[in-house]
């Protein structure tokens, strides 16, 4: 799988870009601020729907684009992508909103289509599976449970269509459960007939975290093959990293989405009474957690920060070959200024993963003396400048 031609305009700081991609390594380097990271983020948009640096989509608009005949300005982010199914054309629109009057208003819409067809946002998740790596992906280790769980949604939503409907079903059931239980806790609602009336959500919701339960724990399986022998390579040979999901309520031994809602529905009813007080769902996927553990030693609180750099490498990694394991393809990397970063052992282990000799690889660095003569040798070139490629 990769991506074999980018198109953007008023993404960012690109006014205009029509850049043909290779399927091996590039390499984008330049400045600070020149574009380099908008050129990854612009590609994990195109396979998540969302930004990995913003949480609004307005702000992928260019500040100073200007709309036509009279609408709002917009964003244009388009991909064509080849896979082991077929070639396939992914395109957003992303517009800033107004008023009747062409009064800018907080928020932006968004149009999708795939191979030129319309569809909805969520269909598009899946046609192009990532791996993004950053500086910032420490917080997968340190950072709050929120980041652990998004890290496992991300890669399991672009692996199964079913996982991420899932998952928006149990996020929209969980708002309107949510909202009964504060209004009973607000006393805008008078709290009668409680256990009836949260039934039909009760099941609801615990049908839905019960398939995404299923689906995580698989995941953690397949996660400690792949990035715990990973990590002790990288650590020098440290014991075996162990990851242990960290679920909010007592699952027992279900592993099967049956089971698993059934656990759900107990817990439910086991804290009625905590959740009337509080006002919220207290148990579900939504509040569970990932734990890092070597030796016993939780390394998410207690690790060092080599240790903690080395966790979340393997798990990036590790996430990569699940894909490829599942997919029977390579997801596309995107490699946002990381390896300066890095030691050198960990600098060597994450050139192994890129030399693979069908992955797509798309990194940026700020100059070139990170890299050896002979990388440099073997990978394309592109120098960014103030949201402009060239060759070289």
């Amino acid at each position: 799988m990769y991506v074999y031609h980018l198109f953007l305009r008023d993404f960012r700081n690109y006014r205009r870009l029509d850049l043909a991609l290779a399927p091996a390594t590039t390499l984008f380097y330049g400045p600070n601020a020149a574009g380099k990271t908008s050129l990854l983020e612009a590609i994990f948009y195109l396979a998540t729907t969302r930004s990995p640096r913003l949480s609004s989509d307005r702000e992928l608009v260019r500040w100073d684009a200007v709309g036509e005949a009279g609408t709002p300005p917009f964003a244009r982010i388009a991909a064509d992508v080849e896979r082991r199914v077929g070639p396939v054309r992914l395109e957003v629109l992303v517009q800033r909103r107004a008023d009747d009057d062409g009064q800018p208003l907080n928020g932006a819409q968004k149009l999708v289509r795939i191979d030129k067809r319309p569809t909805r946002a969520i269909d598009l998740i899946g046609q192009l599976r990532v791996v993004l790596f950053t500086p910032t992906d420490l917080t997968l280790v340190d950072g709050p449970p929120a980041e652990r769980r998004r890290y496992l949604d991300i890669t399991l939503s672009q692996l199964d269509p079913h996982y991420v409907r899932t998952l928006a079903h149990y996020q929209k059931i969980l708002l309107q459960r949510n909202s009964l239980l504060r209004a009973w806790r607000e006393q805008r609602r008078v709290p009668r007939h409680v256990d009836t009336e949260l039934a039909y959500w009760d099941q609801d919701l615990a049908a839905a975290g019960g398939y995404l339960l299923a689906e995580r724990l698989r995941a953690i399986v397949e996660l400690n093959d792949l990035a715990g022998p990973l990590y002790q390579e990288m650590s020098g040979g440290e014991d075996r990293l162990q990851i242990e999901y960290a679920a909010s309520c007592d699952l027992g031994t279900a592993r099967d989405a049956g089971g698993l809602a059934e656990r759900l529905l107990l817990a439910f009813a086991v804290q009625r009474s905590d959740e009337l007080a509080r006002g919220q769902t207290l148990c579900g996927p939504h509040r569970d957690d990932l734990i890092f553990t070597v030796a016993g030693i939780n390394l998410g609180r207690y690790g060092s920060r080599g240790q903690q750099r080395s966790i979340a490498l393997a798990l990036k990694i590790g996430e990569a070959g699940l894909m490829r394991r599942r997919s029977g393809e390579a997801p596309v990397l995107l490699l946002d200024d990381v390896l300066s970063e890095l030691d050198a052992q960990r600098r060597a282990h994450l050139l192994v993963l890129i030399h693979h000799p069908d992955q797509q690889t798309l990194l940026t660095a700020t100059d070139l003396s990170d890299f050896s003569a002979d990388f440099l040798a073997a990978v394309r070139r592109y120098r960014v400048e103030d949201g402009q490629v060239f060759a070289g």
